[in-house]
C-alpha cells in the first residue's frame, strides 16, 4: 500500500463507484488498510468524501 488510507478513500469516492462513505470504508478495511473506522470517523473527511462521490456521479450523466 504505496498511499494512505486518506489517499486511497478520496480517489474511491473519485471513481463515481460508491454511493455511500460505508462502501468506501468497508473496501478500504478488505484492501488491508487498518484504522478504517478511526479515520472515516471524522466529519470533515466523510463531507469531503460525499462530496466528491456527487461530483463525479455528475460528471458521469453529462
Amino acid at each position: 500500500m504505496s498511499k494512505s488510507i486518506i489517499e486511497r478513500g478520496l480517489e474511491l469516492a473519485n471513481s463515481g463507484a460508491y454511493r455511500r462513505v460505508e462502501e468506501i470504508e468497508r473496501e478500504v478495511s478488505f484492501e488491508g488498510y487498518s484504522n478504517a473506522a478511526q479515520h472515516f470517523a471524522a466529519p470533515t473527511f466523510r463531507k469531503q468524501l460525499r462530496n466528491l462521490m456527487q461530483s463525479s456521479r455528475a460528471s458521469r450523466l453529462v
